[in-house]
């Protein structure tokens, strides 16, 4: 077999093809590695896909889920500070996505349970700023090349009069206004 792979890679010098110098074209792997079924942490993570929909996941410790069992656990979201939503979620583990409207807003949630009308904190997310809903109207892009390390300017590729045209543009009153839920 490994005579018909180089009769191959001399019949052409294609760049997609795999040049190798060693007899030796593949190594039987010789480790073996073990994915542990779930990690024993607690933790949620909150992510964002657009400024209005936002990916959590979480997940509690054995231990911990032993004390929850008669406890229903809640999803909270916070734009700013300020609590917006509150979701019921039945599981101890799991994922869920959560709609609100908060571009440029600072976004985190937590995971709780009410006991005695109070919210007991279980875990806080990460914290980020929302992505824009809105394009931007700047006479230049500015591009990252993630080879190279550098940033660089281009010209926008679109011109004011394209804002007008095609309502790209906003105001600033836009960008001032609090967040609604859609």
């Amino acid at each position: 077999m490994n005579e018909i792979i180089k009769l191959s890679i001399q019949e052409d010098n294609l760049s997609s093809h795999i040049l190798h110098t060693k007899d030796e074209i593949l190594k039987p792997q010789t480790q073996d590695y073990s994915i542990p079924p779930r990690f024993d942490i607690t933790k949620i993570v909150i992510l964002p896909v657009n400024p209005s929909k936002f990916y959590t996941y979480w997940f509690i410790k054995e231990d911990l889920k032993k004390q929850l069992e008669n406890k229903t656990l809640r999803i909270k979201l916070f734009v700013e500070n300020q609590e917006v939503l509150d979701i019921p979620v039945s599981n101890t583990d799991g994922e869920l996505y959560l709609y609100y409207h908060a571009p440029f807003k600072e976004v985190f949630c937590i995971l709780c349970y009410i006991e005695n009308g109070e919210c007991v904190e279980i875990a806080k997310s990460n914290i980020f700023i929302a992505p824009s809903d809105i394009i931007s109207q700047d006479k230049e892009e500015v591009w990252y090349n993630k080879a190279k390390k550098e940033t660089t300017t281009k010209p926008s590729i679109y011109t004011e009069e394209d804002f007008i045209k095609y309502g790209f543009y906003t105001t600033k009153k836009h960008l001032d206004q609090t967040p609604t839920s859609k």
